[in-house]
């Protein structure tokens, strides 16, 4: 049996999360804090009439999970292939204020800006946390439905519509195929 010197922690296992299934569950008591190391996965929020709203995609680096015993605000599945390293102590603490710090953030856009601009910023957003070079801009490796987008956004799925097509036709946006796109470069607010 190897003796582990005192004060040293085991390392806490990698969990894999395969596509379409749930990491954590609104509503369901924490079992500990993960930290992403690969893959992506959707945060959302069931209503009761049985509606998810998408409010953010999480990436490598951002935090999933709750402390033991405090209750998950959130459904998070994932998007992806995704590899989840739990972590403790000062890394958990650290990872959830990272996260807590980025919700704040996005609730402030909300109330700041149009929705046309919510969507634009909110692929900004995801081509520069999650992107992948691509000729003139950055692809965003999800397939991103016309309800997540608007769900990302906070807006109606009309609206997000909307500023999906004026990006596509100010040529600042490129869909390579239905729920694929290109972020390009010179990507600037809209007005609405």
């Amino acid at each position: 049996m190897v003796q582990r010197p005192v004060g040293v922690l085991e390392p806490l296992p990698l969990t894999i999360v395969r596509p379409g299934k749930v990491a954590a569950l609104q509503g369901a008591p924490g079992t500990g804090v993960s930290v992403v190391e690969a893959g992506f996965l959707w945060a959302s929020v069931v209503a009761t009439d049985g509606r998810r709203l998408v409010l953010d995609v999480l990436g490598p680096g951002d935090a999933v999970g709750m402390p033991e015993g405090e209750e998950a605000p959130c459904e998070i599945r994932a998007a992806s292939p995704v590899r989840l390293r739990g972590v403790r102590g000062h890394d958990a603490e650290a990872a959830l204020a990272a996260r807590h710090r980025r919700d704040v953030l996005l609730a402030l856009e909300l109330a700041r800006t149009s929705a046309a601009e919510r969507v634009e910023r909110r692929l900004l957003d995801l081509a520069a946390r999650v992107g992948r070079p691509a000729p003139g801009g950055a692809r965003i490796p999800l397939l991103i439905t016309q309800d997540d987008l608007a769900g990302l956004a906070a807006t109606s799925r009309e609206t997000a519509n909307r500023a999906v097509r004026r990006l596509l036709r100010d040529g600042r946006l490129e869909m390579e195929r239905r729920g694929r796109y290109v972020v390009r470069q010179q990507l600037r607010l809209v007005e609405d």
